[in-house]
């Protein structure tokens, strides 16, 4: 049995994916309206988190950082050794989550929102003792949600600033590139449709192709054309600056949540 606790966006995700197993699923969640859509999914409604997790062989904590605590502290000293604890919580370093539940060890995961669509990229960190067959066990239901990259635990705050908000970013590209296309005459849903298609393409063009980025960035550039008097602009405005910027700015938050 699989346990999850809170059962917000990331926590519905995870259920989704497992449930194309065929992986039996509980929850928790304080929020009545996500207990309620829990059990439309076929997912089982604990009458708390520790029902969850005495019921669970493998428990995803899938709580906001800011309640972590207050959810830890009826858990403190329930978790029985041979289960396995799979945190999601942005910044919350397996020390904290290793004190506040008295445990020796938590598999430390940071996905990200297109994970929804089994499309995300889930960032796992072993913090403890894990048996071949368990790193399996894991590896293989995150797998249904998308793509896994292990890494050590000092790059987590670094992965939740690149790929756990990096979704973000992404929209907010999206919508500048559609007014972008406003400003210059076109009716908004062209304007949006070609800059989704183009945004999805050029992602699909790279995926197939591999290599670095600035190859496909010269496929379109010709000399003296336009799009390398866009290029110059985004340059002098500092394009990759900012976005280096806001990365750097979301890594510390990640780290302040953690500390």
């Amino acid at each position: 049995m699989v346990g999850i606790i809170g059962f917000g966006k990331m926590g519905e995700a995870i259920a989704r994916g497992l449930i194309e197993k065929g992986v039996d699923i509980i929850t928790y969640d304080v929020a009545s309206e996500r207990r309620i859509e829990a059990d439309s999914l076929g997912v089982r409604v604990a009458s708390s988190n520790l029902e969850v997790v005495e019921r669970s062989d493998v428990i995803f904590i899938a709580v906001k950082p800011q309640v972590f605590t207050d959810v830890a502290g009826p858990l403190k000293g329930k978790v029985a050794s041979g289960k396995i604890v799979v945190s999601i919580m942005a910044g919350v370093k397996s020390a904290r989550v290793k004190e506040l539940l008295d445990i020796q060890r938590v598999v430390r995961v940071m996905p990200n929102t297109p994970a929804l669509v089994g499309e995300g990229v889930m960032a796992v960190c072993w913090c403890g003792d894990f048996s071949d067959s368990e790193k399996k066990l894991v590896g293989d239901m995150l797998s249904t949600l998308g793509v896994v990259v292990e890494v050590q635990e000092r790059y987590m705050d670094a992965v939740t600033a690149l790929s756990g908000s990096g979704p973000a970013y992404v929209f907010l590209f999206l919508e500048a590139l559609t007014d972008a296309g406003v400003k210059v005459g076109l009716p908004r849903d062209v304007a949006l449709k070609l800059a989704f298609q183009t945004i999805k393409g050029s992602v699909r063009l790279f995926e197939l192709n591999g290599g670095i980025p600035r190859v496909f960035i010269d496929m379109v550039t010709s000399p003296g054309g336009t799009t390398v008097e866009a290029l110059h602009v985004l340059e002098r405005a500092g394009f990759k600056g900012i976005v280096m910027d806001a990365v750097e700015a979301a890594k510390r938050r990640s780290e302040e949540l953690g500390g």
